[in-house]
């Protein structure tokens, strides 16, 4: 699905674009993918694991693009892929298709500059029109800064998983599964 583009004043001035992806922007998600998963380790990957190609990555973008059911939004600073969001459904069975799963990452130097809040209330906003009832994440709970924000945006813990990662020195994070749910285009919680 394709979104209009939207800027926003960042905290420390700079604009902000939140847009659609482009399949000319395939080669630099896939080094916004690897260098995001060596910053931080929050995220599902190792960067050696990012082992895409470029036609694989614009094929997942036409995808997207493509989707009346799936969103990705890139933000950009100065030209630059600061961070994307994306929303896919989580099945396509009548039951759950009021379901929407998310997920989020920004380059550490964009952190604390209110881009997560933007990308974040933009894609709420876009999945309310999709027709989605309920957005679902999974969360490091050591991650605090990130559960921070979704519970500023009206998210909630409903459960977690021990374990649930295991890091190369062999050391693990649990994790939190959390939800937003919209009751007649509401929030529930908010």
């Amino acid at each position: 699905m394709k979104v209009e583009e939207k800027e926003i004043k960042l905290k420390d001035g700079r604009m902000l674009i939140l847009r659609s992806p482009k399949l000319s922007d395939a080669e630099e998600l896939i080094e916004y993918l690897k260098v995001t998963a060596g910053e931080t380790e929050f995220l599902l990957k190792y960067p050696e694991e990012v082992n895409i190609t470029i036609e694989q990555e614009e094929g997942i973008l036409q995808w997207f693009l493509d989707s009346d059911r799936d969103l990705m939004i890139i933000a950009e600073v100065d030209g630059k892929i600061a961070g994307n969001c994306s929303l896919s459904p989580v099945g396509k069975k009548i039951r759950v298709r009021h379901r929407c799963s998310i997920g989020i990452a920004l380059y550490e130097e964009y952190w604390g500059l209110g881009i997560g809040t933007a990308l974040l209330k933009y894609l709420i906003e876009k999945a309310k029109e999709m027709g989605y009832e309920q957005m679902e994440l999974v969360v490091v709970k050591r991650n605090e800064q990130a559960i921070a924000l979704y519970k500023k945006m009206g998210f909630v813990e409903c459960g977690g998983r021990p374990n649930a990662m295991k890091h190369k020195d062999g050391s693990y994070d649990d994790d939190i599964i959390m939800v937003k749910e919209f009751i007649g285009g509401q929030d529930a919680y908010t």
